[in-house]
């Protein structure tokens, strides 16, 4: 058996690897890395003995095709989040096209079994903040790229397998959290480093759906051998208030926060600022319009399906918060240039 994964080098990708490993420990396992990637040298040093890394860009078909070759199963972790208008074009490359060259190559060379890790933005939500599910009509404005791109390649995995092309099932992770994310400029760990900092102040109006890292990589692997082709399956730990998330942050960090709600519309007008300052300096900003807006929306969706599928029991919130900050600490504020990374970092809001 030979199982093939894109996007492994990143937050997920390295939860995955050693319980990936540890299930089927007899499988070849190969993964797609980008030449030039800065996260190889570290990923490598993960790996099992046996494993192997093939260099291509998920945005290629025929890096993608010569990649699956001989493959027996597929995970298809590569993304890119985004909310910022000009990485549009990146948006549809890689999570619309990457996707279309991943589907076309496993069905070309008769992959048995594909898990494609989606998003719970390629999910419709409920305006009224109540639970949405597998089922919910996709309603996310066309102004959020990241969503619609998601949700284009989402389609395009369900088509093939309607056509009889391709086994696949879906995952819709939330917000992952969780301990291991090995890049302190992630807006993941930016957060931390703003509440060590205690420069934590202000928070989002709405509420969120959040995922522990450990839970997508068990989950991940379950879907290889569980799930009827074309389900999908939320991947979601627990819903909570903005306020809420940033207030267990303090507690576990022991620092102080100050978690009042800033309307959304600053929010938004903030980003549009932020925008426009962005298409002259050529920046990414910090903050974008549609973030700002997405910051007074309570998006909460059902874990019902996948508990009751793979037979899962989500880690509870407040162990995902204290391992996150243990692991931060240990990582980016153990010796003087852990500290100064933290220090130096600018606080961010999360993405999804």
């Amino acid at each position: 058996m030979t199982i093939c994964v894109t996007g492994a080098t990143g937050f997920a990708g390295r939860t995955l690897v050693p319980r990936l490993a540890a299930r089927h420990p007899g499988a070849a396992l190969r993964f797609l890395v980008l030449p030039g990637d800065p996260l190889r040298e570290g990923f490598e040093a993960l790996l099992p003995g046996g494993a192997g890394v093939v260099e291509g860009d998920i945005t290629s078909a025929a890096d993608v095709d010569r990649f699956l070759e001989g493959g027996s199963a597929v995970i298809h972790l590569a993304g890119l989040i985004s909310y910022w208008r000009r990485d549009k074009a990146k948006l549809e490359a890689v999570n619309v096209t990457g996707v279309r060259n991943v589907v076309e190559a496993c069905a070309r060379h008769r992959v048995k079994r594909l898990v494609h890790v989606s998003s719970v933005g390629a999910i419709g939500f409920r305006e009224d903040g109540t639970l949405a599910d597998e089922q919910t009509p996709f309603n996310w404005p066309d102004s959020f790229l990241y969503m619609t791109t998601k949700h284009a390649g989402q389609l395009i995995v369900e088509e093939a397998v309607r056509n009889g092309r391709l086994d696949a099932v879906i995952l819709n992770p939330a917000s992952i959290m969780g301990p291991g994310d090995p890049v302190l400029a992630t807006p993941h760990n930016q957060l931390y480093a703003s509440v060590y900092r205690g420069t934590m102040a202000g928070c989002f109006a709405g509420g969120l759906a959040i995922v522990d890292v450990r839970d997508l990589a068990d989950i991940i692997v379950a879907a290889l051998e569980k799930g009827p082709p074309g389900e999908r399956y939320l991947a979601v730990g627990w819903n909570l208030p903005y306020t809420e998330v940033i207030r267990a942050m303090g507690k576990h960090a022991g620092r102080r926060v100050w978690p009042f709600v800033v309307p959304a519309p600053v929010f938004t007008a903030a980003g549009f600022l932020l925008e426009l300052v962005s298409a002259l300096t050529r920046r990414r900003p910090l903050l974008t319009a549609a973030y700002g807006r997405l910051s007074g929306w309570t998006t909460y969706y059902s874990n019902e399906k996948s508990r009751t599928a793979f037979g899962h029991e989500y880690i509870p919130f407040e162990k995902t918060i204290e391992d996150s900050f243990r692991y931060f600490e240990r990582t980016f504020l153990t010796g003087a240039s852990g500290a100064r990374g933290a220090s130096g970092a600018r606080g961010a809001s999360g993405a999804r």
